[in-house]
């Protein structure tokens, strides 16, 4: 693990052609705020996140989005298979119909770009959870790629905006939802959360490994950007 070397700044020279990488979006402390995965194909980027609407652009503003750490699940400068990530995170957006929530259960997205649900719930996530859903069909077992368990209710910051935004969406558009079952995957996998994962290849990643290097991908931030 070499943090100071795999965090990458957008459009660092020596970079390869076509890669799939985690991206994190900073705010004016450099703290990572937003989560999406960046996609370049020959040399053109793309982005695939959600912020209102799941999108994939192929025109977006970089200096916010410079911060990533290149994955190997899909090869590194091997078009074909690129291309064909590419074209799942397109059917995802084509298909999803995602309502803004701190909800993570490990569901995701098939291949033909169809949301499957774990847990019975409907489709509900942040950011970060709706860039995992994307990811989930490249691990190997998604249900083991985090230890999603370690994440409750209190990883929650109190009075959090979006939490109470994601609630008063989700009980509008889905009346009925088992309330019990809602709060029992009520949790938020963060930004920093996201991009520290990456980092790791001990699966299910856990809650403490993400803790004790995120310190350090934080300082690194802070250091080279």
């Amino acid at each position: 693990m070499n943090i100071k070397k795999d965090l990458v700044r957008f459009n660092e020279s020596a970079l390869p052609n076509s890669f799939v990488a985690i991206a994190v979006e900073l705010d004016d402390a450099k703290v990572p705020c937003h989560a999406g995965i960046l996609i370049r194909l020959n040399d053109v980027n793309y982005l695939h996140h959600y912020c209102g609407a799941p999108q994939l652009l192929n025109s977006f503003d970089p200096s916010k989005w410079f911060v990533y750490k290149i994955i190997n699940i899909v090869k590194v400068d091997d078009e074909n298979e690129i291309g064909a990530f590419l074209m799942h995170c397109k059917r995802v957006c084509e298909n999803s119909e995602i309502t803004y929530s701190c909800v993570f259960d490990g569901s995701a997205y098939n291949a033909e770009g169809k949301f499957e649900s774990l847990s019975g719930l409907p489709e509900l996530g942040t950011c970060v959870g709706f860039c995992l859903n994307t990811l989930a069909i490249y691990f190997i077992d998604r249900e083991s790629y985090l230890q999603i368990d370690d994440w409750d209710e209190s990883s929650i910051p109190e009075n959090f905006p979006l939490d109470n935004f994601g609630q008063r969406q989700t009980f509008a558009r889905h009346p009925n939802i088992d309330r019990g079952l809602y709060n029992a995957f009520r949790k938020r996998i963060s930004p920093l959360d996201y991009l520290c994962a990456a980092f790791i290849d001990i699966y299910p990643i856990a809650r403490q490994q993400i803790d004790e290097i995120s310190q350090e991908v934080l300082s690194v931030i802070a250091e080279k950007f």
